[in-house]
């Protein structure tokens, strides 16, 4: 075997693509990978110009250029487009200084660095934004004490001025000045409501011990942090009826955390949707309380339902979303030794969590 078939033997053994050209940008061999890579045999190659394999991918001027500086060697990385797939490769170029000058050009796939890097990038992210929400959350305990305390001078007030004008003889309008006030204190307590609602979502109650806890309170508390927005998207909420006197012994706050992922979740789902509902089923099944939460969506396929509970998964567009609720609804699901899954006998998409019923003496 001559020397030159052996060179050409060892190259072909190489993991990546190598091909070597003359100054003038015309082919004068690749090794097998090269070869295969870009999907040509040796006949079509040799003799070609470089701009023949290469033209399309816009980088001529970066040849062009390392061939007229004095530097030995260079590389750079550059997306290549191949069988319909974006490969990354790093490119090395090499002067050999041989009686023919010719460039060595190296080509290794470094797709899946590339990949892992944008991945880790994404998770860092993602990170950032939760650490964003953590912070938020303990803000909101603070944020609320704030408000309260007007809150209680302007019910006091009301009081005081409601019986002024019971007690009054020369005050007309009593009817219109009393329903005005009514409109005051209900706000208030409102307000007083919400406020109650985001320190019970917003502290860490990971470590409260199980309480019992009626669960119209539950889905009151939870829905009038979210009923104003899903108004806004024009989302019809629909709570059929349940036993009011259903108790569940849990940590309140975590319990509400799941409530308003799911539907926080179902709110994107739907709302460029023509039909936008969300229904809350709640039932006493024995042992657990089994809450459903379906909504207006024609479901999820079973390949990404499986995934959804992973962390930093999500199906939502970049920005919108950390992927880390539904993972996150299931380690407090699991610390409530209870279950959650997607229903995919269901037509429409629905998701289920049961929490068991007796769990105070459990903590």
């Amino acid at each position: 075997m001559s020397t030159t078939n052996e060179a050409q033997a060892a190259l072909n053994w190489l993991p990546v693509a190598v091909c070597w050209f003359d100054e003038d940008l015309n082919f004068m061999g690749a090794n097998l990978k090269f070869l295969q890579t870009f999907n040509l045999s040796e006949d079509q190659l040799i003799g070609e110009h470089f701009s023949q394999v290469f033209d399309s991918y816009g980088f001529m001027s970066t040849i062009g250029h390392f061939i007229k500086s004095t530097e030995a060697s260079g590389e750079f990385h550059q997306p290549l487009l191949l069988n319909r797939k974006q490969l990354h490769f790093k490119f090395t170029f090499q002067k050999c200084q041989t009686s023919e000058r010719m460039i060595l050009l190296t080509l290794e796939d470094i797709t899946a660095v590339v990949e892992k890097n944008q991945e880790i990038e994404t998770l860092k992210n993602k990170m950032t934004e939760a650490s964003r929400m953590a912070v938020l959350g303990e803000m909101t305990s603070g944020i609320g004490h704030e408000i309260n305390n007007p809150l209680t001078i302007i019910l006091s007030q009301v009081d005081m001025l409601r019986s002024v004008i019971k007690r009054s003889l020369s005050i007309e309008n009593k009817p219109e000045l009393l329903n005005r006030l009514d409109k005051i204190s209900s706000t208030s307590f409102r307000i007083e409501k919400i406020v109650r609602g985001l320190k019970m979502y917003g502290r860490d109650s990971s470590q409260d011990p199980f309480q019992s806890t009626l669960v119209t309170n539950l889905i009151s508390d939870s829905l009038e942090l979210c009923s104003e927005k899903l108004r806004e998207h024009e989302i019809h909420l629909i709570v059929d009826d349940f036993d009011p006197n259903l108790q569940i012994d849990c940590r309140p706050g975590q319990i509400s955390q799941i409530l308003l992922n799911l539907i926080g979740n179902s709110k994107d789902a739907v709302a460029g949707l023509d039909e936008r509902w969300i229904r809350l089923q709640i039932k006493d099944a024995g042992d657990v309380v089994r809450f459903a939460l379906i909504d207006s969506g024609k479901g999820i396929p079973t390949s990404i339902s499986s995934k959804l509970t992973d962390s930093f998964f999500t199906t939502k567009e970049t920005g919108k979303g950390t992927g880390l609720g539904l993972s996150i609804s299931k380690k407090i699901i699991e610390s409530h030794f209870g279950q959650i899954y997607v229903d995919n006998e269901c037509p429409n998409t629905k998701f289920v969590f049961e929490v068991p019923k007796g769990l105070a003496a459990v903590a």
